[in-house]
């Protein structure tokens, strides 16, 4: 099956795959974004489609609310003894395990070890019983980076059994930024796979060892090169089962998020050497059989909202009702779009599209409704019962343990006093484009071009909302749909 590169053009950022059977599996990062750590099956490494997510929630009272920069942050995946394990570590909370025996239905959540700075577990079952972990350090947490520990873990992979030891430090090798490791054992030799150099400008290394604490052989296995291809690493390697191997890594593209691509490893001279010649290949051949998974992005609620959707916090129920079809946003308080959490969103899966939404406003004071596109610097159209405006949204981070400064300012705005209305959002090569009206017939634009911004280490998002802004419940929109198409 011919494919190009990426495969997904869609934040999932920090990927991992494993393969179970004819089946592939990819996880990655959501940070904030709840239900978090989006699982997706393929047949063919290329299609992917959406079936879970291993955290429905996160188990403390701070996520109920948006924690930017938060959350869970490069998760791994492996499958052991008929269970599915995913482990990741929030880091302020600890590292975690979520385990199910059908990915595709509810995880269970472990917390393996309360702990602070902790960053990309990776665990390895390994043949004689034992179990081992890899992870890295965020050095806002805990003050150490760049270095890599191995513990023991209890063979059902939910205890930490020891202080660990470092097994890598990129000072010593003049790395820097060495993250994301994934433990591998291949050939009698234990083998991690990590990136080194930062997001942007950095490259994938392998290292190899006898023994599960080193010492470590290192080489460069991937890197830029003359490709367009920056920062091409921090994923994962997978067996087809066929007698060909891959690597999935993301690229980091900005506003549109950290992109997954898939590469061809060469284990020919004892190390995986990945893409053609350690450089990223625009395109190739999986020789698998296609499979037609897709994404969705369209929706028009007939079964409540649907996979593609996220929270920007710990879902609530009283922010919704489905009606099936469609869908009842309440108008929780909130004080601006960047800490509601009841703002609900989903990854673009293309770099030009338009999204509509046709709602009806039940409006009270102080009642809003609209499409938006979530970053740092955000915009949003909403209308009020009266009005309709476009806003821009500006969030400053003071530190970790304060919550952002929010400043958001009307750039333009018309009068509206129907309840119903057609909402389009438009995004063309990293610009929003805003239009509002009665019908596809009589949509009228409003305000400037707006340029399109990442979030905390999210690309930018665009999705639906309902708030009240005078601290109290409001009234209601009704969502008859969400209707995407690329462009």
């Amino acid at each position: 099956m011919h494919y190009t590169n990426p495969i997904l053009y869609g934040d999932y950022s920090d990927p991992d795959v494993i393969r179970v059977g004819e089946d592939f599996y990819m996880i990655s990062s959501s940070f904030t974004y709840v239900p978090g750590i989006p699982v997706l099956r393929s047949r063919d490494l290329a299609h992917w489609a959406l079936v879970g997510y291993a955290a429905r929630h996160l188990p403390y009272p701070w996520y109920d609310a948006p924690a930017h920069k938060r959350g869970t942050w490069a998760p791994s995946i492996r499958f052991h003894r008929g269970l599915f394990y995913v482990y990741v570590c929030l880091p302020d909370e600890g590292l975690f395990a979520f385990t199910a025996e059908d990915p595709a239905g509810e995880w269970e959540c472990h917390l393996v070890k309360d702990v602070c700075g902790w960053i990309d577990p990776c665990p390895l079952f390994d043949g004689d019983g034992r179990a081992w972990l890899v992870h890295g350090f965020a050095a806002s947490r805990c003050g150490i980076n760049n270095i890599l520990y191995v513990h023991e873990l209890s063979p059902d992979g939910l205890r930490v059994l020891d202080k660990g030891r470092c097994v890598y430090d990129g000072a010593d090798h003049g790395d820097v930024t060495v993250e994301g490791p994934k433990l591998y054992k291949r050939d009698g030799l234990y083998w991690i796979l990590c990136p080194a150099g930062g997001v942007k400008p950095g490259y994938q290394l392998a290292l190899r060892a006898p023994s599960v604490f080193g010492p470590y052989e290192r080489r460069v296995v991937l890197a830029q090169g003359g490709t367009e291809v920056n920062g091409p690493h921090q994923g994962g390697w997978v067996d087809d089962g066929r007698g060909r191997d891959w690597f999935i890594h993301f690229q980091d593209v900005g506003v549109y998020g950290r992109v997954p691509h898939l590469q061809p490893v060469d284990w020919s001279d004892g190390w995986p050497v990945m893409g053609a010649g350690g450089e990223p290949v625009r395109s190739g051949d999986t020789g698998l059989p296609e499979c037609s998974a897709e994404i969705p992005a369209s929706d028009d609620f007939a079964e409540g909202p649907g996979l593609q959707w996220q929270w920007q916090a710990n879902p609530n129920a009283a922010w919704f009702t489905p009606l099936k079809p469609g869908l009842r946003l309440r108008c929780a308080p909130a004080d601006s779009l960047f800490h509601a959490g009841q703002f609900l969103s989903q990854l673009m899966q293309h770099r030009d599209f338009d999204m509509d939404v046709r709602l009806k406003l039940h409006a009270q004071a102080g009642d809003c409704a609209g499409v938006g596109v979530m970053g740092y610097t955000y915009h949003d159209l909403a209308v009020d019962g009266r009005t309709v405006r476009l806003a821009r949204g500006e969030a400053v981070e003071i530190s970790r343990f304060e919550r952002e400064r929010v400043t958001e300012t009307v750039l333009a705005e018309a009068p509206w006093p129907q309840a119903d209305v057609l909402l389009r959002l438009s995004v063309r090569d990293g610009l929003a484009r805003f239009a509002f009206g009665a019908d596809e017939n009589s949509l009228q634009p409003l305000g400037p071009a707006c340029p399109l911004t990442c979030g905390g280490w999210t690309s930018a998002r665009p999705g639906i909302f309902a708030l009240n802004s005078q601290s109290r419940w409001g009234g209601w929109a009704d969502v008859a749909g969400v209707e995407v198409r690329a462009r």
